[in-house]
């Protein structure tokens, strides 16, 4: 027989959950009665006997009360905090996808909605006002730099790249995998791209975000890229990562603004 990466067996006989909610909840310097004002947020209500039972080990605590206990200790990662097991990274995602995963991790914190527990001598992340759009790309808007449109949000110092002018929510899919619904960009402000990067636009005051990219204008419409001399100049074409997206030719009869470069 192989060896066996975790016994329940023995796992309950040296009382590993109870230890380990034990240890978790002196961690984060609470009382068994300040562990059960946070349950009763996640709709576990309990006597501090019960908590006590769970400690050392006389009755475990149900599945849905463990996944109530992780939230409510700030150790999201049952497996990890509950067991002596360190597991490889998600084999489902590359280097990338974890590196986003994290990212989105730090966005959730920094919205306050979804604030950890943070113990007295938990060090505090230092954090950067960015203005940030009440308009999602893509929306229809009347002007998107009208100041009325962004609101004062903060975010980790580290999250926001060097150079960001003001941040807004990604609305919808067409630039997955790397840019997903209710993501946060961050934008430098500027009124041109080069093509290959990505970038806030408004098309016929639409707000969107695409890739930049310019194409041999179509011969419905040639004639207006072509200036006095005869130079046919190259048509605006904005293009998703989202391979279920068509590529979106500026027209020439279209309003298009370029209002900033994306920099995550």
């Amino acid at each position: 027989m192989t060896d066996r990466l975790f016994d329940a067996v023995e796992a309950k006989k040296s009382n590993l959950i109870g230890n380990k909610i034990s240890a978790l909840r002196k961690k984060r310097h609470m009382t068994q009665k300040d562990l059960i004002e946070r349950l009763s947020s996640y709709g576990v209500t309990v006597l501090q006997s019960a908590v006590a039972r769970w400690e050392n080990g006389t009755t475990p605590p149900t599945a849905y009360q463990l996944i109530a206990i992780s939230l409510a200790l700030n150790a999201p990662d049952i497996i990890a905090e509950f067991t002596d097991l360190t597991l490889p990274p998600d084999l489902e995602l590359n280097e990338l996808g974890l590196k986003k995963l994290d990212e989105y991790r730090e966005l959730l914190i920094a919205s306050g909605k979804y604030k950890p527990f943070i113990s007295e001598n938990t060090a505090v992340t230092a954090t950067v006002t960015v203005p940030t759009s009440y308009i999602r790309a893509a929306a229809g808007v009347g002007n998107f730099m009208d100041e009325e449109n962004f609101e004062d949000k903060e975010y980790p110092e580290s999250f926001v790249p060097a150079g960001t002018d003001f941040a807004l929510y990604v609305d919808g899919s067409s630039m997955s995998p790397v840019y997903v619904n209710e993501q946060v960009v961050f934008v430098q402000q500027c009124d041109t791209v080069r093509p290959g990067q990505v970038g806030i636009f408004s098309i016929d005051n639409e707000v969107v975000i695409k890739i930049y990219d310019e194409q041999e204008p179509d011969e419905s419409c040639k004639e207006e890229f072509t200036d006095s001399s005869g130079f046919v100049h190259p048509q605006v074409v904005l293009r998703s990562y989202n391979s279920d997206w068509e590529p979106r030719p500026v027209s020439p009869y279209q309003e298009f603004h370029v209002y900033g470069r994306v920099l995550n």
